[in-house]
């Protein structure tokens, strides 16, 4: 018997068998996350993602998604003199209360104009939130950030996601968020971290040194950044020695008439990176003795 009549209805079929396994593709993969969609402006876009499945510590997860496009930039925590900090608003929330907000390591940008710290490259915040009510929720974010090229554009949304009341089965979504968390910087450890964190008798120098790995790649110094109290600035570090694994910087502090003036001692945030390593350390720091 001829096969022709079942391979040229197999070739009429082919469309139809290709639509359903796309269809039945679709349906298999999970939803990876609960998200607001996409705000968009010249130069990126921005979401808000939410994993609804409690941690082991009763706190839910989540990441604003800052997709920026080739050759823009966005800004660190403390951005320097210049410079527009990421900023979320989240007073609007329903039964959900925001608890904190992380920043991956920043890298040192020289715009020709200023020297800055930020990200040239798609960044995501990870977010932490506690369910405040039983049910449904909801996560409302005010945000406003800032995006360059060679102008900046301040962007500013509204990002809603709405959460069930059952919370199960969310792996993806889980597994996006931890990849976000994970992307922070390590806790300092024997082979790389702070050694140590001086405030000149002024107030207006500070001297920090850290330990570095004995492995350091080739022609790459370490970077410093270093955030403080609302009303403190920081001038960009000068990497002043390295010397037998220790390197040191020397960091101008900036503040506007009174504000935090006698702050003692000073509550500093800092993260040091090499190459594509990076810590992270909170250390409260006291001022030199006079003579």
């Amino acid at each position: 018997m001829s096969t022709r009549p079942a391979i040229s209805l197999f070739r009429h079929l082919l469309p139809v068998l290709a639509v359903q396994a796309i269809a039945l593709a679709v349906t298999l993969v999970p939803a990876w996350s609960l998200d607001s969609g996409w705000a968009e402006t010249e130069g990126g876009r921005m979401r808000l993602v939410i994993d609804p499945a409690p941690r082991d510590d009763g706190t839910i997860a989540g990441f604003l998604d800052v997709d920026l496009d080739p050759g823009w930039k966005t800004y660190w925590r403390d951005p320097g003199s210049a410079g527009i900090p990421p900023t979320l608003d989240f007073s609007l929330n329903k039964g959900v209360a925001f608890l904190s907000m992380d920043y991956p390591a920043p890298v040192r940008v020289d715009d020709g104009y200023a020297i800055w710290a930020g990200y040239t490259a798609p960044v995501q915040f990870p977010l932490t939130f506690r369910r405040t009510a039983s049910g449904s929720g909801q996560v409302h974010a005010q945000a406003f950030i800032g995006i360059c090229e060679k102008i900046c554009v301040p962007f500013q949304a509204e990002l809603v996601v709405d959460l069930p009341a059952d919370p199960a089965g969310h792996d993806a979504a889980r597994q996006a968020v931890d990849a976000a968390f994970a992307r922070l910087p390590d806790a300092p450890g024997d082979d790389f971290g702070l050694k140590g964190a001086l405030l000149d008798m002024n107030g207006t120098q500070l001297t920090i040194s850290a330990t570095l790995p004995a492995f350091r790649p080739s022609g790459v110094d370490p970077e410093l950044f270093v955030t403080g109290p609302d009303g403190f600035a920081f001038a960009p570090p000068k990497l002043t020695g390295i010397e037998d694994g220790l390197a040191e910087w020397s960091v101008r502090v900036e503040q506007p008439s009174g504000a935090g003036a006698d702050t003692d001692p000073l509550r500093l945030d800092i993260v040091v990176t090499l190459g594509q390593r990076a810590i992270a350390q909170s250390v409260s720091v006291g001022r030199a003795a006079g003579n």
